[in-house]
């Protein structure tokens, strides 16, 4: 995705745009009631009065105060619980939770409205049309916060569990997933033939990379009338050692070329879900890793992390064989690696998992399922994971009887 849209996804999934956007939509609200109070009626039927009004703003603004400062306490303990419980990297993606953010938009945006409401009435005088259109918005505010309130009540009995962190994990990592683009080679053209020449561009910062513009590298790449070739897909670690892109057949590039190379690379302190699938693999066997410490002892929790994983492995082979046109004839990018997606996803279950025949057992079933999907390199990927699954259970697992059994669930992943 070009960097403008990445910064915009960015700040969509931020917890404070939301409330920020329907707070000065409220401001905006209070502001239309008096610009429009002298064109409406005072000879009206209905007639609120001043001192009705402000005591029902009063009501709302405490009240609101109130379940924000609670729903805030409930989400601040439920995000500590998801990092204690699963792993601190999956916070981020439970923060992402849009039932969550549209309940605490909902709860903030009414405190802002009453407070801005009984300030302006407090301080001039809005007439009969303009408490009318208040009004309005007061009983606009009270009917979400009603509807908002009976979804949070739902919402914060799940939130930080388990099993809701596993489906927002899950949710979050399908998108991926599911495009041939982020699974593939970023709309660009498939590295082919023998490593390149020619003047490399190498990061001014150290940090993981989070988005690529190959749009924009396409653009530059035709200005110069040469191929660019991305050495890094995002979710590496890179430092100014590392090339971010060869530029092929060129000796040296000037400095103004360079620098609009670099900011096509997003960099930060973090890798992201949505642009990095691997990262989400990692994410799961993280949680599963965890839940399989003697701390926790927890193999149920390995076990659905392992269908996870089948799933999304699935998706992608289903849409990986999809065509994967390609838009941006001008830049090179290598496509994902099976071998690294498996590593990513069964190298920690498998280790810590070795002595629990119900672990190993199920990861050789999943590498199974794996292998017999269709994809020649998945399965060989499937293969090799399963032959170091059975030799990591065969030295840890205690009796003969599961040893045996689990020889026989290798030998069918082939």
């Amino acid at each position: 995705m070009t960097k403008t849209e990445y910064l915009l996804r960015e700040l969509r999934s931020s917890l404070w745009v939301k409330p920020t956007i329907m707070g000065l939509a409220a401001v905006a609200w209070v502001s239309i009631a008096y610009g429009c109070a002298e064109y409406l009626s005072d000879t009206m039927k209905i007639n609120i009065e001043r001192e009705i009004l402000i005591n029902l703003l009063g009501i709302l603004a405490s009240t609101m105060l109130t379940v924000a400062t609670f729903s805030v306490a409930a989400m601040v303990s439920a995000f500590s619980a998801v990092s204690t419980t699963a792993t601190p990297r999956a916070t981020r993606i439970v923060m992402q939770d849009r039932s969550t953010q549209n309940s605490l938009t909902s709860f903030l945006s009414a405190f802002i409205y009453a407070i801005v409401a009984l300030v302006a009435i407090s301080i001039t005088t809005y007439g009969q049309g303009g408490r009318l259109l208040l009004f309005a918005g007061y009983c606009f505010m009270v009917g979400w916060v009603l509807i908002s309130f009976v979804r949070w009540v739902d919402r914060v009995s799940k939130l930080g569990r388990m099993g809701d962190t596993l489906e927002r994990v899950e949710e979050a990592c399908r998108e991926a997933f599911s495009s041939p683009e982020a699974m593939g080679t970023l709309g660009a053209k498939p590295v082919s033939g023998d490593p390149v020449s020619g003047a490399g561009v190498k990061p001014d910062v150290i940090g993981y990379l989070q988005n690529i513009d190959i749009s924009a590298l396409d653009a530059i790449a035709g200005e110069i009338g040469t191929t660019i070739r991305v050495m890094e897909r995002p979710g590496a670690f890179v430092d100014p050692h590392d090339s971010l892109v060869t530029v092929v057949d060129c000796d040296a590039l000037e400095d103004d070329i360079e620098d609009r190379i670099r900011a096509a690379f997003q960099m930060g302190d973090e890798r992201r879900v949505g642009s990095d699938p691997r990262f989400g693999l990692i994410l799961l066997s993280e949680i599963a890793d965890r839940a399989l410490s003697p701390a926790v002892n927890d193999p149920g929790t390995a076990i659905a992390v392992l269908g996870i994983q089948i799933r999304l492995m699935e998706t992608w082979s289903n849409h990986i064989n999809e065509t994967n046109e390609i838009e941006f004839e001008n830049v090179e990018v290598a496509a994902l690696d099976p071998e690294d997606l498996l590593d990513d996803a069964f190298t920690a279950i498998s280790r810590d998992g070795a002595a629990m025949f119900e672990v190993g057992s199920r990861i050789q079933k999943s590498l199974a399922v794996l292998a017999r999907i269709g994809n020649e390199r998945l399965t060989n990927a499937a293969r090799r994971h399963s032959k170091l699954a059975l030799e990591q259970a065969e030295l840890s697992l205690k009796t003969e009887t599961h040893k045996k059994l689990i020889r026989k669930l290798s030998e069918a992943v082939g």
